[in-house]
């Protein structure tokens, strides 16, 4: 048997070891092969307190997702509600990472515990940095974090923000004198000669210094590869020097970075592990196994070298190790990963035979170096007359991911292939009448948005399938991720009381065939008709019964768009509370909701809202809309909801004082407007390109533009969208109305664009009360002949400059100088609690004081 690799730790490590029991946070960052785990899982492990819990998570090449969850999982092993938490707001991007940084900064921890992410590098890049800052600077006092990691950029940790101990390099390469200390304790017997070679050779570390002596044992001499050359290296010290059973088998577990015996028999193709194989597993110094979780795991360095290895066989011998890891994850139930090995090995019956109907979030796979979309329309292309007819739900399922993705000539090419199919399909009369009928269902998608041809296939599909169709999830965003109902399914001016007859007709079919799904959308969809033709009364009445339907049925997309339409309904009325509790429950719905595409439907209601209250801090705007390109929404949105973006994003670009951006971007978004028969997104963008040309000084081409605006608005009578302009072009809009004698329509919009500025004026006057703090009124009453409020912005963005602060801690810092409370900011800004403290804790840390009152008195006593 192999001689065991000695536990040594220099004293200067075990020092660093006796540092980190005490600290919050711990970061031992070094290449491979420096005994990071060692050090943490065998220097500090045995010196923690009776009772402690020690946690090991080992992070793994693979999606962001698969990472993230599993991560998230072993976080609810010390507080179930955070990793609850964590695991609804999936991976955090730059939409979510402000709650996930704050609900990793807030997790509770009652019991001592040391929680060790290992191979923490493969993981780092995964999610936004700040989200690593936050839990580096957690406030349990009793959960102490440690990340072992190679070197990390420092574009990936923050290292001069976040307050940890940090364990280098340095820490744990062997000076000389420790190196004799090793080579003592591993008893070799070696001349001073070759003692000062071996280090010369290694220069401190350990692990090809082990090599070294593992060779020379075997040999009588050092390896002759120079350790610069891993490869080499480890081929000539640990390759060569296995028999050929024990390549293999190492072989055959590389696709996976930790296995249990009982998987390492089934890729090896045994019906047990013999005990020659066990004994190689427990007793082999580049294999460590985790006897709380019953898992062996093969150390990264050697991982990687097999996995190169696994490049010089024969593409059969190939082909047999992903088989057997693709065979293994489809017994364990693990679908998407047995998708990844069977795609890589072009197997599509393989993957056909899984039935890809009810995966979860509709994911057909998560690879981490494929392009799903691509992989979607290669699997459909491979697969043949024979595996569709074999596999008819798969298939199904497939066309439906090609809508989910925006891919409609695939989606409908598919779909009227299986229409001609489903007769040919072995199977009994009733089971091919299901099938029918989820295709049905499918085909009243390729007509969307005309009502009476989605609702004709709807109720045809409900007489087939005899039940609830398999395709459609309860927590599917039935809206695509649109906050408008209405801008949906209005798709030809002058029709708007037909499209509303119809959609009361046809959408309780499609209700009913799936038990709840989009319950409240045909009642929101009136709502916002009468809201547009300001009936607000009326529309209230009708939103209200839309959100208690979309509530009993979990339609959280419908719920969006009605306190969407709330909120607007708040702004006409002047009514601030109300809009701060809309806004509230937006944002809510933007931080913590599980479906992205419902936090980003979210994140545009706020947003529409926020180009509704010009000001400085308007509120509410998700940060890319504004930073991203239109051209690059369709990676974030369902196509279906691009278009509501777009007019969003313009009405930010207006109170942004950027109307030449808009102009340059308007072409292509009412192209896509057009193609999907979106005339309420048509009327947005005239308005809006009519209101950038006025801010040009272009009144001819602003008129132009109303008078396109006008054309698709009036014959419907939707005056809202204007009325909500009307401060901004109203001289024009009146002289565009007069030149049409169209005198009743003018009297009514001015009417309701009367209501909606005083309404805006009462909302900012209440809500976004003018930002002075009262110890400074007596200052700016003071100053002549500016005006207090510029006085107090010129002195805000100084105080903001000097200290680094973004656009989003700027509007935090006044709502602190006007002594607003935690939900006063969160609802005034559109954000979460949680989110907004995210934030006040940034500033504290950038100004340097500790409390809110500090931050406070250091403003009042800065001079500009």
């Amino acid at each position: 048997m192999e001689r065991q690799n000695p536990l040594y730790f220099s004293a200067r490590l075990r020092e660093r070891l006796r540092e980190a029991l005490s600290a919050r946070s711990v970061l031992v960052e070094a290449p491979a092969g420096y005994g990071k785990t060692t050090a943490i899982q065998d220097g500090l492990r045995p010196l923690l307190p009776k009772g402690a819990v020690f946690i090991r998570h080992v992070c793994a090449e693979e999606s962001p997702r698969s990472a993230w969850r599993r991560l998230c999982r072993t976080l609810q092993k010390i507080d179930a509600k955070a990793g609850a938490a964590l695991l609804g707001l999936d991976v955090p991007d730059e939409d979510s990472f402000g709650e996930a940084a704050e609900i990793l900064r807030e997790m509770e921890c009652p019991s001592p515990v040391w929680l060790a992410l290992d191979d923490f590098h493969r993981i780092a890049q995964l999610v936004p940095v700040y989200v690593w800052k936050a839990f580096l600077e957690h406030d349990a006092p009793r959960l102490h974090l440690t990340l072992m990691a190679r070197p990390l950029a420092e574009s990936v940790m923050l290292y001069e923000k976040a307050s940890f101990l940090r364990i280098s390099l340095e820490d744990l390469r062997l000076t000389e004198g420790e190196s004799r200390e090793y080579l003592a304790a591993a008893e070799a017997m070696l001349t001073e000669r070759q003692i000062q070679e071996l280090y010369r050779r290694c220069e401190g570390w350990i692990l090809a210094l082990f090599l070294h002596l593992r060779h020379y044992r075997k040999t009588g001499s050092f390896a002759e590869a120079s350790t610069s050359d891993m490869s080499c290296f480890l081929r000539e010290s640990v390759w060569d020097g296995l028999e050929q059973a024990g390549r293999d088998f190492l072989l055959r577990l590389s696709p996976f970075e930790t296995w249990t015996e009982e998987q390492a028999a089934c890729l090896s193709q045994l019906p047990e592990l013999p005990a020659s194989a066990i004994a190689f597993l427990r007793h082999n110094a580049f294999i460590r196994f985790d006897a709380d979780s019953g898992c062996y795991a093969t150390h990264s360095t050697l991982l990687e070298f097999v996995r190169e290895m696994r490049k010089t066989l024969s593409a059969e011998q190939e082909r047999a190790i992903l088989y057997a890891a693709g065979d293994w994850c489809a017994l364990q139930g693990e679908r998407e990963k047995a998708i990844a090995f069977y795609y890589r090995l072009r197997d599509f019956e393989k993957i056909l035979a899984l039935n890809l109907s009810g995966l979860e979030d509709n994911r057909l796979m998560d690879l981490p170096d494929l392009a799903y979309g691509n992989a979607l329309r290669d699997i459909a292309a491979h697969c043949t007359r024979e595996m569709k007819i074999r596999y008819p739900m798969s298939v199904i399922q497939l066309a439906f991911e090609f809508f989910g993705q925006g891919r409609y000539r695939e989606f409908s090419a598919l779909c009227a292939e299986m229409s001609g199919l489903i007769k040919e399909i072995p199977a009994p009369q009733a089971e091919r009448n299901r099938l029918a009928g989820e295709l049905l269902l499918l085909e009243a998608f390729t007509k969307y948005n005309s009502i009476t041809e989605m609702g004709r296939r709807m109720k045809a599909a409900a007489q087939l399938t005899g039940g609830r169709p398999s395709l459609i999830s309860q927590s599917n965003s039935w809206t695509f991720g649109n906050a408008s109902v209405l801008l949906m399914y209005h798709s030809q001016a002058g029709r708007l009381d037909a499209e509303l007859a119809d959609m009361e007709t046809c959408c309780p079919y499609y209700v009913a065939l799936t038990e709840g799904h989009g319950s409240g959308g045909a009642t929101l969809m009136r709502a916002e008709a009468l809201f547009c033709r300001g009936k607000a009364t009326e529309a209230e009445i009708f939103c209200r019964q839309a959100r208690h339907e979309a509530e009993l049925n979990g339609q959280n997309s419908v719920l969006i768009g009605a306190d969407l339409l709330l909120g607007r309904l708040a702004i006409l009325r002047g009514q601030g509370s109300e809009l701060a509790a809309v806004q509230e429950r937006l944002a809510r719905q933007a931080q913590e909701n599980p479906q992205k595409s419902d936090r980003l439907e979210a994140g545009l209601a706020l947003a529409f809202l926020a180009g509704l209250l010009p000001g400085p801090g308007w509120p509410g705007a998700t940060d890319w809309l504004l930073q991203d390109s239109p051209a690059s929404f369709a990676r974030r949105l369902f196509t279906q909801a691009v278009p509501y973006a777009c007019l969003c994003r313009a009405g930010l670009l207006l109170l942004s004082g950027k109307p030449e951006t808009l102009l340059g971007e308007a072409d292509a978004a009412r192209a896509l407007a057009q193609e999907l028969r979106y005339p309420l997104a048509l009327i947005y963008s005239h308005i809006h390109s009519a209101v950038a040309w006025n801010m040009l000084g272009q009144r001819g081409k602003a008129r132009a533009e109303l008078n396109q605006a006008l054309a698709l608005a009036l014959p419907d009578g939707l005056y809202m969208p204007l009325a909500e302009n009307y401060g901004l072009i109203g001289p024009i809009l009146a002289k565009a109305l007069s030149g049409k004698k169209q005198t009743k329509a003018l009297s009514r919009l001015e009417a309701l664009a009367k209501q909606m500025g005083e309404g805006r004026e009462s909302v900012l006057m209440t809500v976004h009360a003018q930002e002075l703090s009262p110890s400074e009124n007596s200052a700016d009453r003071q100053a002549g002949d500016r005006p207090a409020g510029e006085i107090y912005l010129q002195k805000l963005h100084a105080f903001a400059s000097l200290h680094d602060l973004t656009d989003r801690e700027i509007s935090v810092l006044s709502c602190i100088l006007r002594k607003l409370s935690v939900k006063e900011m969160a609802g005034s800004m559109g954000i979460s609690g949680r989110g907004i403290k995210f934030h006040i804790s940034n500033i504290l840390n950038k100004t340097k004081v500790k409390k809110r009152r500090n931050l406070l008195s250091l403003y009042v006593a800065w001079k500009m």
